[in-house]
């Protein structure tokens, strides 16, 4: 979409001593296939976001499990579509957006990544900083994909896409974000709150590795 294309060989995020420390999990990523638009991993294929993905996330969306926290309503299936759009529309202005995340034998798919500008209103956050949001489908929890995926979108955003970080924002009682996000090597960076919501979040950042010299 948008022309993107990949035009590098497979690299490598430096770690410690090499600026900020980057997990295991994330450098081993790295030596996975990068093509095309697709990011692809030993289990996992990950595609932008397109119209043949709006069932899925309709479906995902308003699962029981989803719905069982305190932030989230049933969503319509129009609303689903009209943020679907938006999406794509992302890639197609910028470049990069939210992945749909498949399985790579069986092309079943698995969650997204989403990647989005924060916007203002967010305290002691720059409003063109850009966050990553993950979600994985009920019956694929406890699996590592969300750690996979991310650790693949995190590569791409500090190669091709030229980010030199991301930002995650959490609650401190989502323990399963909050593993994600450690096995991400992503740091804790203070606490945030919107300015037309009372809650706060805990706010984590991933930056891009200083290049060896």
């Amino acid at each position: 979409m948008g022309g993107v294309q990949w035009e590098r060989e497979p690299v490598r995020l430096t770690r410690a001593g090499h600026g900020p420390e980057v997990h295991d999990h994330v450098a081993a990523v790295c030596a996975d296939t990068v093509s095309g638009v697709e990011l692809v991993s030993g289990r996992l294929v990950l595609r932008p976001a397109s119209e043949s993905d709006l069932d899925f996330y309709v479906e995902m969306r308003n699962r029981p499990e989803i719905l069982s926290r305190a932030d989230h309503e049933p969503k319509p299936r129009s609303q689903v579509e009209r943020q679907l759009h938006r999406w794509i529309d992302r890639w197609q202005e910028h470049g990069f957006g939210t992945w749909t995340v498949f399985h790579r034998e069986s092309d079943e798919r698995r969650g997204r990544v989403e990647l989005d500008p924060m916007g203002a209103g967010w305290g002691g956050i720059s409003p063109g900083e850009i966050e990553v949001g993950l979600i994985v489908h009920p019956t694929h929890w406890n699996r590592g994909i969300a750690t996979e995926a991310a650790g693949l979108v995190a590569v791409d955003c500090f190669t091709r896409v030229g980010l030199d970080r991301l930002v995650a924002l959490t609650t401190s009682d989502n323990k399963a974000s909050l593993r994600t996000l450690e096995k991400l090597g992503m740091r804790h960076r203070g606490e945030t709150q919107y300015a037309s919501d009372p809650t706060t979040y805990d706010v984590f950042e991933l930056a891009r590795p200083a290049p060896r010299p």
